[in-house]
């Protein structure tokens, strides 16, 4: 199964719980709270292509956890200096003041997180050493 793409049954309560999001043109924009749908699904309520989507940054809050990823749940350079730009916008949105931040997520490990990168604290983004 090609998680990009594909939502099996038992995602659909992990969806539900999380607060997710996509960066597309430069903006963020938030999946309907409480949605079961994918980053993908949603994607294509947008007329965004597969092409397209694998190359937009994507991720969600979930237990003080902030996740970005694109593609197949990968991170590189651009993906977190992109990433970091949008941090206090959707810290904002989420009216949330601390938070841990991650890329990437090992689909093949239970969708673990991979990268921690730091803490977001009272408007500061403090790297991990």
């Amino acid at each position: 199964m090609d998680y990009r793409y594909e939502t099996n049954d038992n995602a659909r309560d992990f969806h539900k719980s999380r607060m997710a999001f996509i960066i597309f043109d430069n903006c963020v924009e938030f999946l309907p709270h409480g949605s079961s749908m994918s980053h993908f699904e949603y994607c294509q309520t947008k007329n965004i292509s597969k092409s397209e989507f694998n190359n937009i940054i994507r991720g969600y809050y979930l237990n003080d956890n902030l996740v970005f990823y694109k593609d197949n749940f990968i991170y590189d350079d651009a993906l977190i200096i992109e990433s970091l730009i949008h941090i206090k916008t959707i810290a904002k949105v989420l009216n949330k003041r601390k938070f841990n931040i991650y890329f990437g997520e090992l689909p093949q490990e239970n969708f673990k997180l991979d990268f921690f990168y730091g803490k977001f604290d009272n408007g500061k983004i403090i790297k991990n050493i």
